[in-house]
């Protein structure tokens, strides 16, 4: 066996292992045994574990060496006290003499320094069961319940709340005359604690006869008011007649003296007390519920504006008591809390009737005038749908607010009245502020959605007479969501508009990008692109804060030839990157991004990297949407890609990518999967040909192979050669290098797109299929090693084939497979094929030397087992114990996100989403840190589907299911079996399993 010392030295030279080990005056003692040196040793903090190195190298006491006696006491000696307690649990739960070995383990611990006092909290804290299951102790119970009193106190004062339950039920249960003496006793010396509310509850749950009594006697002696609640309550449970009058006492006192201070606990005892009045005395609880809601607070008003605790108690209230909850909802408003009032005014409305409708619009008036923007703001939503005559007016004037947010509520709910009342525009267009003018033409645009051609028309007829450039700017961008265009202008217009705003500018926007230094550019009739153009364009641009370009400026960017702008466009972007690069200053990005081409694309591709990495996601999100506005196949390219690469690395990142994509293939008319299929790049290739690479000396044909990469041969030789002849220009080798290095991205892209639709289970018509992959060159390898299935349109497969050198299709037999017509094409997962089916396209692809771009028939397949068809949330299915740090890159590298952040930035739970299925998967992570670093290790716990979308996830945010009884819950035998067999080969390779080793090497 290993010993001690052996262990010592492994942990010295561990780097995972607390440096606290590596200390070497443990080994001088442990081999000395100098007492002197105990008191060199450091005091560890309790709550850590043995090294289990250690732990599994101290055998029992009997076959303890001196050197494993030494390691005890030194632990001891340094505060280590759980190390005793793990010891003397190991040695003693597996021993066939369980009492003696647990007496030897006792003495052994006394004799190396153990206190008693400390050894019976060890023995508490680690030593179970203490009760048999015929109630009666066990050795660690009989030890316990063997202390003197005053030792059993101190043990009740010293020990954890958790162990407090297991400490009162083996005393309340074996000895429970004894027991209530020591908890009176400890009553009356006043070392009430928490836990020992806890020992009086757990006391009246296991002797409700022999410690009512004392537990109603005790309420004078506690000293906090949770803890009387918490005992009184129980009592007004067991015997309500009794003890219901005592709860009445405690609570209307509680509410008498309101807030102390503006703790949070003391507005939890008054949440407390006043939702205990509601569910047991109703009606008649009106009165202390009242004063309840009027008593001041700042720190309700200010640190708590939502009004969470109040708010529950009108939820109660309401469901309790229906209308006869009104005069409480009406003094809700004598609150510091506008959250409150509108929670009231909200059940208000739902039970009013036409009697209560002038009080309710006072109140809404009321709320109207709440400084908290956020809580007036939802009250003009309200007062919109509740349609109270006299409170149209009030709403009106909101469109003037200081708050954006309350004149842009009051914007959308106004719109909804329609084109009658379009009568006021022209008074609200001529008020003094810009920023009501732009809500004003704000809710002109909602109200235009609707189709109101007179809203339009006022639009327009403003136009040429708004001064403000915010307002123009709102007015344009109204129009073109209106799809009507603004006057089309000509040169000599432009240049006056041009001229008319210069003489407001006074130089660049930024100091670092002088117009007069940037590349030349044309305009569309051959003219250059004048300083004062540019400058102009410039600043417009710079007034834009999303990525889009600035719609005043939009004629003019109009006029710029897009096929001289793209060395501007680099200069611009070149100084941007030189600068601090602010995020103030992103409106660069989009000038580039309106001027340039396709050599943007890489530099824009790297910086969004640079950024990602470098904690900057801001300006990395900002990087995807310059990309996206560019629009270009290339750029759009490398923006699906990216939504793919950051969907975990970087959320933020990765969503700005999605979005954008998305918004591109909108505008473009097609869905998000077809547009990723329509902007796989070229790469200098035309359909069905090879590209001619001409050295000047030979023509050289350029082919993607199946492995995806370049295939050269000399066209006169008709032989494949390894590299461009000697003497090729240098501009022809460059171009090569650079198709080489485009190749390897593109690819990249395409292997998460596609192994990605092959888990959606994406479908392709037969005819776009054929366009697609039997013509694109970049495609076309993949149509030749993926095995490809035929459904019918309702989904059911009508057989498998892969594409030859010459596009027909082939089935695992070598015979011709013909594509019907009116079928759908998409990448088979390895749970659509028999295992027999699998095995022949293997050989079959063998044989042609293929080997598939990603693991499609070599997916490991994981399949519901008839056992857990019905199972909900399998506890502990992994189990696995692993680095925290290799976890989080495994789980983020397939695509799992990290859940919600709890309490000292714990995490949970990591997920994954399957949002075409219509689930999410969700894996349990016990120790997760979000500052977990290569030192800390997590274990894996239970797993559960659940329907997707249900789960909110966010900082403090506990929302996953905690039972099996919770209805978003997903039995594993519902999970459709491809995202099933998915997620569990996911956890495979996270835990590190055998099976997904040998699949991924």
């Amino acid at each position: 066996m290993t010993s001690v010392l052996a262990t010592l030295d492994t942990l010295a030279k561990s780097s995972r292992a607390d440096r606290d080990w590596k200390n070497p005056v443990w080994k001088e003692f442990i081999v000395t045994g100098r007492d002197e040196l105990l008191a060199s040793f450091r005091i560890f903090a309790s709550y850590n574990p043995l090294p289990p190195e250690l732990l599994s190298v101290l055998p029992a006491a009997d076959q303890l060496d001196e050197h494993g006696k030494r390691l005890l006491q030194a632990c001891i000696a340094g505060g280590h006290q759980r190390a005793a307690g793990e010891w003397l649990q190991q040695s003693t739960t597996h021993a066939i003499d369980h009492a003696d070995e647990f007496a030897k383990g006792c003495a052994l611990l006394l004799s190396v320094g153990c206190t008693p006092d400390t050894l019976a909290v060890q023995v508490l804290q680690r030593v179970h069961p203490l009760r048999e299951p015929d109630g009666s102790p066990t050795t660690a119970g009989a030890f316990l319940l063997a202390l003197d009193d005053a030792a059993a106190g101190r043990l009740l004062e010293r020990a954890w709340h958790s162990c407090v339950r297991e400490m009162a039920r083996l005393f309340a249960g074996c000895d429970p005359d004894r027991w209530r003496v020591i908890l009176e006793t400890f009553l009356r010396e006043g070392n009430m604690t928490w836990g020992t509310k806890v020992a009086w509850l757990v006391s009246l749950e296991q002797a409700p006869q022999e410690f009512m009594e004392p537990a109603a006697r005790a309420l004078d002696s506690m000293k906090d008011w949770d803890s009387r609640y918490d005992v009184g309550a129980r009592l007004a449970e067991m015997d309500f007649d009794r003890y219901g009058p005592t709860m009445d006492a405690l609570v209307a006192e509680r509410l008498d003296k309101g807030a102390l201070d503006d703790r949070i606990g003391e507005w939890q005892e008054l949440r407390q007390g006043a939702l205990w009045l509601v569910a047991n005395r109703g009606i008649d609880a009106l009165p202390a519920l009242e004063n309840y809601f009027a008593a001041p607070s700042e720190l309700d008003a200010l640190v708590r504006p939502q009004g969470y605790l109040k708010n529950t108690v009108l939820d109660a209230a309401l469901e309790t008591l229906g209308r006869d909850a009104i005069p409480l909802l009406d003094a809700a408003f004598a609150t510091e809390q506008p959250f409150v009032q509108l929670r009231a005014l909200h059940h208000w409305a739902a039970i009013r009737t036409p009697a209560d409708h002038e009080k309710i619009a006072g109140r809404l008036r009321q709320l109207l005038a709440v400084k908290n923007f956020a809580a007036a703001a939802r009250a003009v939503r309200m007062a919109i749908d509740l349609r109270l005559e006299g409170v149209e007016d009030d709403l009106w004037l909101q469109l003037s607010s200081k708050s954006k947010l309350i004149r842009d509520a009051a914007s959308a709910a106004l719109a909804t009245l329609g084109e009658s009342q379009l009568w006021r525009a022209p008074d609200l267009l001529s008020a003094r502020r810009a920023d009501t003018r732009v809500t004003v033409v704000g809710w002109l645009r909602a109200v235009g959605t609707v189709g109101t051609a007179g809203a339009v028309s006022i639009l327009k007829s403003r136009l040429d007479d708004e001064e403000a450039d915010d307002v123009r700017d709102a007015i344009l961008l109204a129009l073109e969501a209106l799809d009507v265009g603004a006057r089309a202008l000509s040169k000599s217009e432009l240049s006056e508009r041009i001229e008319k705003a210069l003489a407001k500018i006074d130089g660049p926007p930024v100091p670092w990008l002088d117009p007069t230094t940037l590349p030349a550019a044309k305009l569309t009739d051959g003219s250059t692109l004048s300083t004062e153009w540019l400058l102009y364009l410039l600043h417009r641009q710079s007034r834009v804060k999303d990525i889009r370009v600035d719609i005043e400026a939009r004629p003019v960017f109009a006029q710029l030839n897009r096929d001289t702008t793209g060395e501007l466009a680099l200069a611009v972007i070149k100084a941007f990157l030189q600068s601090e690069m602010n995020t103030e200053d992103r409106w660069v990005l989009s000038f580039a991004a309106a001027v340039g081409d396709d050599r943007l694309v890489p530099v824009l591709a790297r910086q969004v990297k640079t950024w990602a990495d470098d904690k900057r996601s801001k300006l990395a999100e900002y990087g995807v949407q310059a990309l996206a506005l560019l629009g270009t196949d290339s750029a759009l390219t490398a923006v699906d890609a990216m939504a793919i690469r950051y969907s975990a690395k970087s959320k933020n990142v990765g969503k700005a990518a999605s979005d954008a994509f998305a918004m591109a293939a909108d505008a473009r008319g097609v869905s998000v999967q077809e547009l990723g299929d329509l902007v796989v790049p070229w790469l200098g290739f035309v359909p069905g040909q090879p590209r001619i690479i001409d050295t000047g000396t030979a023509s050289i044909e350029a082919r993607i192979n199946t492995d995806l990469t370049l295939t050269l041969r000399d066209v006169a030789t008709n032989r494949k050669i390894a590299k461009l002849p000697a003497g090729t220009p240098a501009a022809v080798s460059g171009e090569l290098k650079e198709l080489n290095a485009a190749l390897k991205e593109a690819v990249k892209a395409q292997l998460l797109r596609l192994e990605a639709l092959m888990v959606r289970q994406f479908r392709w018509s037969v005819s776009r299929w054929e366009a697609l992959y039997l013509q694109h060159p970049l495609l076309l390898p993949f149509a030749q090693s993926l095995v490809w299935g035929a459904y019918t349109r309702s989904g059911e497969l009508l057989g498998s084939f892969r594409s030859l050198d010459d596009r027909t299709a082939t089935d695992a037999n070598d015979e011709a497979f013909l594509l019907l017509r009116d079928c759908e094409v998409g990448i088979m997962h390895p749970l659509e094929l028999t295992s027999e089916a699998r095995h022949r396209w293997q050989t079959h692809l063998a044989d042609y030397d293929i080997t598939p771009p990603f693991a499609q028939l070599e997916r490991r397949v994981v399949a519901v087992t008839d056992s857990e068809r019905n199972t909900r949330i399998r506890h502990g299915s992994a189990g696995e114990t692993l680095n925290a740090m290799t976890f989080k890159s495994r789980a983020e590298r397939l695509n799992w996100a990290r859940g919600s952040v709890g309490d000292s930035g714990t995490i949970g739970f990591y997920y994954k989403i399957f949002p075409t299925a219509g689930v999410d998967v969700f894996l349990e992570t016990e120790d997760m840190h979000i500052a977990a670093d290569m030192n800390s290790d997590i274990t894996l716990g239970t797993v559960f589907f659940v329907q997707h979308g249900t789960v909110r996830i966010g900082s403090y945010v506990s929302d996953e299911p905690m039972n099996e009884s919770d209805p978003r819950l997903v039995a594993f035998g519902d999970v459709p079996p491809i995202v099933f067999s998915e997620s569990m080969g996911d956890l495979n390779r996270i835990a590190g399993s055998a099976e997904a080793a040998s699949e991924e090497s």
